[in-house]
């Protein structure tokens, strides 16, 4: 009898992971948003009065509370899925198609929510306005890069949080590897240059801009409103309207009252008196608008309310010395 030998089959190669493609990513990242900013929004409310005078420190909270949801959701604790992921069938996984570690998923989401969520606002003035414009810039760089490199890096669909963290955005039906090429090499050379090119511009052209124009005559009456101790913050602007055939050109002045205005025609008007003052140009201006801020910036939760009071410098002047302040 002769016996037919065996037949050896040959392994079945693992499935690869598939990367998820630029919809469904946005979907879900979308849907996290609205997720994370019900709350954030419903804490602002109830706690109005604290986040609308906090400033600074309801947007570390706001970014504190979004970043856990992020980074937990996005670790092996939440199995890479955050709620957005798992409605749309897409996972957060290493190279090996491994749920990635909390400070691994920490790390990602940092690098993908800070020039999102936080800016220079949140620090203490330290080393003055050039440090925080600069933090500024880099914010933005970082955020212009990642857009960059999720609409145009087709190969891998990995931004920038993914390439620092060396993980990729899958289908979450198939297990397996991601086995995908290289970062095309031109990307960074582009993001480069780029970068390149604004710092020589910002350099070069950032003091003769702030030097020219109406820029320094604004920075004075913003550093005099400041110097009063009434606003947290304050901005300054141009505006133009045109009625019947006739320009009016008048100041804006946006101000974050310290507390919250107890009269705001008169807090408008001790705002008017300083403005006027520090303005060279004040008796040209046909008006003078100062606009009471107010809200709250909690993670993706923003709110915002504003006040206005407008007169001509001469009723302003009026305004200043029926309330006694000259």
């Amino acid at each position: 009898m002769i016996e037919t030998p065996a037949l050896v089959s040959a392994p079945v190669p693992a499935p690869l992971r598939i990367v998820a493609g630029f919809w469904r990513r946005l979907l879900a990242f979308a849907i996290d948003a609205i997720i994370t900013a019900l709350p954030c929004g419903i804490l602002g409310f109830a706690l109005y009065n604290f986040f609308s005078r906090s400033g600074a420190d309801g947007i570390l909270i706001g970014f504190t509370l979004t970043l856990a949801y992020f980074a937990v959701f996005g670790s092996s604790i939440g199995g890479g899925q955050t709620i957005g992921h798992r409605i749309t069938h897409i996972q957060v996984v290493g190279r090996e198609g491994e749920s990635i570690s909390l400070t691994r998923s920490l790390l990602r989401y940092l690098i993908l929510l800070g020039p999102i969520l936080l800016s220079s606002a949140v620090l203490p003035m330290i080393g003055g306005s050039g440090i925080k414009a600069s933090i500024d810039w880099l914010f933005l760089g970082a955020e212009v890069a990642t857009v960059y490199l999720y609409v145009f890096n087709r190969r891998t669909r990995q931004s920038l949080h993914d390439l620092a963290t060396d993980t990729y955005v899958v289908d979450a039906k198939v297990a397996g590897r991601v086995e995908l090429p290289r970062i095309w090499g031109w990307h960074w050379a582009i993001l480069g240059g780029s970068a390149l090119v604004g710092v020589v511009l910002l350099s070069g052209f950032g003091n003769t801009i702030r030097q020219a124009g109406p820029f320094p005559e604004f920075l004075a009456i913003q550093q005099a409103v400041l110097d009063s101790g009434k606003v947290q913050s304050v901005g300054v602007s141009i505006q133009k309207n045109w009625r019947n055939g006739k320009t009016d050109t008048g100041l804006i002045v946006n101000v974050a009252w310290r507390g919250d205005p107890t009269d705001i025609e008169k807090n408008a008007t001790e705002i008017a008196d300083i403005v006027l003052q520090a303005d060279p140009h004040a008796s040209d201006r046909d008006f003078v608008t100062v606009k009471f801020q107010e809200g709250y910036s909690i993670g993706f939760a923003t709110f915002s309310m504003n006040r206005q009071v407008s007169h001509s410098p001469a009723a302003w002047n009026k305004q200043i010395q029926d309330y006694g302040l000259r």
